[in-house]
This record gives structure tokens, C-alpha cells and sequence, in this order.
């Protein structure tokens, strides 16, 4: 039986090629939380956070067994096992997209570290792929999961900042600006997604609408965290300015500002 999960985006479960149903709610909720920790024992009390938040019923072991039982149909008895103290999902290598995307981004960076900017881009360009949407987007975020899914996002974020660092040292400055503001109208706070942007503009000669890119950032800044510009975009600021000739050439890595990626919190979905 071949299988294959996918969190990056709505949750999903294919067998053999043919997509499964996920079931309802709770169920939904179970897969993702076995998912999150794939080949490793997640206790009960976890899942009941995951499922129920802080008000599990008193039927809630008996109603995990059962959501269990139901998965097991579509998954194999074999891969989803009681496990003290909860339940093991085992996932092969190539079946869970989210492994996928981590073991691609772990070398798109070994890439980057040997100035190999060209297999890089094409690494993490594949991990973006694997998204389709936002982390278990048809799941109820609940505070069991709420941390986890974040992370991935903030991993995904993380993902498109060395992608567009990979292409401004290709000298490939007019492919990463769309993507770019596409970006930062979602993550407002990320202040090397604007610095990549403010680089981007410059690289094609748009000097005046890097400079607006700043006042833009500044302004997100302010509104949504209530700081200034942090000193590496400053910096990016000021040889802006002064047309400085560091700035000059196709390879161009602005790296120094340490990352804001906190930004509006996500409305909990039910």
C-alpha cells in the first residue's frame, strides 16, 4: 500500500494514488497531532489537549480509541499502533510532505554555506512547492496544535527569505519581487523579507522604489510591533542613500537584521 500525507497545506491522506477522506473534525485533529510527531509515541493527555483544549469529556479516551480505529481503515493497523503511553503513526521516507520540505531546505542551506547559489534555489524551490495552502488548513487550531503549526509557518517564512537570498546572488533581481510584496502583505513584520525587497529594486536600478520600500517597512514596524526599523535595515537604508559601491554587482546576501516574524496572530479556527 502506498501512502502519502500532506500537512503543508489542507490535510491530506492519498492510498495508492486516490485521495481518502480525512473524516470530521476530531478526527482531523487526531491525523494532524500524529502527523506533527511522525514515528514517535504521542501520549493521551497530549491528544486530548489537541482534540478538547482544557475540557476533555469523560469519554475522551474512549472516543480517541475510536477516531484511532476509524484511521487505522485508511492508514493500515500496521502503521498506527497503541503505543504507552498514546499512539505511534509510522511514516516511511517520501510519504509526509513536511519531512520533504525540511530535508530540502536542510540542503538548499548546506548549499548556500559552499556559495553553491544555483542548486540552492533549486532545492528551496522545491520545498516551497510542497506547500499548498496554510499549515492544516481544513483543522480546527486549537491550543494543542496552535505552537506546532506555527512553527511551520515560521519555517516556510524562513524557507522564502534563503529562496530570495539565493536568487538576489544569482544576480536574478526582478523574479523575486512579486513573490516578495506577495509575502510581506501576509508576514508585515519579517524585516529581511523588506530588506530582500529593498535590494530587489535597487538591483534593477529602481533606486527610489527601494528607498519607498523602507518607509514601508518602517510603517508596518511601527503599526504591528510598535519599534523602528532594526539596525541591519538601517544600514541598507543608509548605503541606499549614499549609493554605495558595496551595492553594486549581482551578488548581494543582506542577512544582518535579526528576523521580526511574530505578526498578527492567526483568528483560531473552529
Amino acid at each position: 500500500m502506498d501512502l502519502r500525507f500532506g500537512i503543508l497545506g489542507p490535510l491530506q491522506v492519498w492510498r495508492d494514488g486516490e485521495a481518502l477522506p480525512v473524516g470530521a473534525a476530531k478526527q482531523r485533529l487526531l491525523l494532524t497531532c500524529l502527523l506533527l510527531e511522525p514515528n514517535r509515541p504521542v501520549s493521551v493527555d497530549r491528544l486530548f489537549t489537541a482534540l478538547w483544549e482544557d475540557s476533555p469529556p469523560k469519554s475522551a479516551l474512549a472516543n480517541v480509541r475510536s477516531y484511532a480505529n476509524l484511521l487505522r481503515r485508511s492508514v493500515g493497523g500496521d502503521r498506527l499502533r497503541a503505543h504507552a503511553p498514546g499512539y505511534r503513526l509510522t511514516v516511511q521516507p517520501g510519504e509526509l510532505d513536511v519531512l520533504d520540505f525540511r530535508e530540502l531546505v536542510r540542503q538548499g542551506r548546506a548549499a548556500m554555506a559552499q556559495s553553491e547559489h544555483e542548486p540552492a534555489l533549486r532545492c528551496f524551490t522545491a520545498a516551497l512547492d510542497l506547500w499548498r495552502g496554510a499549515a492544516a488548513e481544513n483543522v480546527p487550531r486549537t491550543i494543542g496544535l496552535e505552537a506546532q503549526l506555527d512553527a511551520l509557518e515560521e519555517q516556510r517564512y524562513l524557507a522564502v527569505e534563503e529562496s530570495a537570498r539565493a536568487r538576489l546572488a544569482l544576480g536574478r533581481f526582478s523574479e523575486v519581487i512579486d513573490g516578495l510584496r506577495d509575502a510581506l502583505a501576509l508576514r508585515p513584520t519579517r524585516e529581511r523579507l523588506w530588506g530582500h525587497l529593498m535590494v530587489a529594486l535597487y538591483g534593477t536600478g529602481d533606486v527610489a522604489g527601494a528607498l519607498t520600500v523602507y518607509a514601508e517597512a518602517r510603517q508596518a514596524l511601527g503599526l504591528h510591533l510598535g519599534v523602528e526599523p532594526g539596525p541591519g535595515l538601517t544600514e541598507l537604508h543608509r548605503m541606499m542613500l549614499s549609493r554605495d559601491p558595496r551595492l553594486d554587482g549581482p551578488v548581494i546576501a543582506w542577512r544582518r537584521a535579526r528576523p521580526r516574524c511574530r505578526g498578527p496572530r492567526h483568528t483560531r479556527r473552529h
